[in-house]
């Protein structure tokens, strides 16, 4: 089987499992920097060149795009769809997990629970939406971003207007919750496949650092999911149209409480922590999407 993989990063661990398991199982990959692709409509040739080779016969892709290739990555996928080519997670799934807010506004439509969140175009009514809530301190995180990067933790009202009024003048977007303490440092990544929970871990940050992201140091230890956060974890991602996604859970006194559905999870720390080999169980989900013909 043909399966192309979007991402420009290729020597990412993820990817390279990925590559390797898919060519030991006997497929094909066609290893695609979104950048280096070319895509047309209503031109002579094909619709999609990856340098100076069509892809557009590929029988599935699996996508991988980081903050920086996001928004060109997505015309790609779309592209992709177009068409007619099978993805493990389509195009609008994937744009609406990458930004926090919309994804959390989806998943508190499905009755998921999240932590109270607000955003704001300037800092004329903050303290009014601090109010409704919360209390200090605050976390505020960009709408698009991944490992932790680009998140604050403000403690007065002072950082977080001064904060916030600069993110306001630079016409950036962030979303603002309190931070929840008793979970500093710690949460949970779930690895949904085919609405199949695969594993989970806990993951636990370093010293004084309060992102629990495995690129930031974090460490990740297997667990076994209570049955209700097990359930969180698969409604969550079916909330999200996503056939692979990890789902990032705070464990809290009042139960799970969803802070992320992540539609392209790294998972070098999930092997090491669990010892399987996730990377054949992403492929064999990518071919059962080609063999049904259609992005799953």
């Amino acid at each position: 089987m043909r399966i192309g993989i979007l991402s420009r990063g290729k020597e990412n661990y993820s990817v390279k499992r990925l590559h390797k398991a898919a060519n030991r199982m006997g497929h094909v990959v066609t290893l695609m920097d979104p950048f280096d692709c070319y895509l047309h409509i209503g031109c002579k040739g094909h619709a999609i060149y990856h340098r100076r080779r069509p892809v557009n016969n590929l029988d599935v892709v699996i996508p991988r795009l980081g903050a920086a290739t996001a928004r060109y990555g997505l015309a790609v996928i779309e592209h992709f769809e177009w068409v007619g080519v099978p993805l493990v997670n389509s195009a609008r799934a994937i744009d609406d997990a990458r930004n926090k807010f919309r994804s959390l506004r989806i998943l508190a439509s499905h009755d998921i629970p999240v932590p109270p969140t607000f955003t704001i175009g300037s800092t004329e009514f903050l303290e009014q939406s601090v109010r409704r809530t919360g209390n200090y301190p605050f976390i505020a995180k960009p709408f698009e971003g991944t490992q932790g990067k680009g998140i604050m933790l403000l403690d007065t009202p002072r950082s977080l207007s001064s904060t916030i009024g600069a993110m306001c003048d630079l016409y950036r977007d962030y979303i603002i919750q309190p931070f929840i303490e008793e979970a500093k440092g710690r949460d949970i990544r779930a690895l949904v496949i085919g609405g199949e929970l695969i594993c989970a871990m806990q993951r636990i940050a370093r010293g004084s650092e309060f992102r629990a992201n495995i690129h930031r140091g974090a460490v990740g230890i297997m667990i076994e999911l209570k049955t209700e956060y097990a359930e969180i974890a698969l409604k969550a991602a079916a909330a999200m149209q996503l056939g692979i996604s990890g789902v990032d859970i705070l464990a809290t006194q009042k139960g799970p409480v969803v802070i992320e559905v992540n539609p392209s999870p790294g998972f070098e720390g999930l092997e090491a922590a669990t010892g399987m080999d996730i990377a054949r169980k992403m492929i064999k989900y990518a071919v059962a999407c080609a063999r049904a013909e259609k992005s799953c």
